[in-house]
């Protein structure tokens, strides 16, 4: 789907970042959030790192149908539980704008993030990380098992009728 309906409330979503000197960065491509909101932009850095397989070459909107840009969130919290050697945390973000609605998740013009998750295992330094940034960030930080009513609060899920294979 190429555009969102008008939503009377906010979509939420779940997304992880790598945790990279104090900052959250996107997990796979060279992408800082320097604060709670993220605003979709299709870097040319990701088409070098896929040999633009999947990219747009021509300037376009982000997130565009036949390109990968565009600030992704899962439906679910837990879609992807490690990366590598990276700290991480995973939290809520609302989305807004344009909305590319995909099986496991979305990609949005816009994001901001809400909620923080607390590391699922006992980490104390991954653990001070994740405290700083929500501090830094003014966001709650809630337990893990506790993200999907956190999100309740912010919005309602990608409504199912806009999923792919929805009748």
């Amino acid at each position: 789907m190429s555009a969102a309906p008008d939503l009377i409330e906010p979509v939420v979503g779940f997304r992880a970042w790598r945790i990279v000197k104090d900052r959250l960065h996107s997990p796979y491509i060279p992408c800082t959030w320097d604060g709670r909101d993220m605003h979709a932009v299709c870097y040319p850095a990701n088409r070098t790192l896929t040999r633009g397989v999947g990219w747009l070459d021509a300037p376009h909107e982000s997130p565009h149908p036949d390109c990968q840009c565009g600030v992704y969130a899962y439906h679910a919290p837990g879609t992807q539980r490690w990366y590598g050697e990276w700290h991480w945390v995973e939290g809520v973000v609302t989305a807004w704008g344009r909305i590319e609605a995909h099986r496991e998740g979305l990609r949005a013009q816009h994001a901001r993030i809400q909620a923080l998750a607390h590391p699922p295992r006992n980490e104390p330094e991954r653990r001070r990380l994740v405290e700083a940034i929500a501090a830094d960030l003014d966001v709650p930080l809630v337990p893990w098992d506790g993200l999907r009513e956190e999100a309740a609060r912010h919005g309602a899920p990608l409504p199912s009728r806009m999923l792919p294979g929805a009748a």
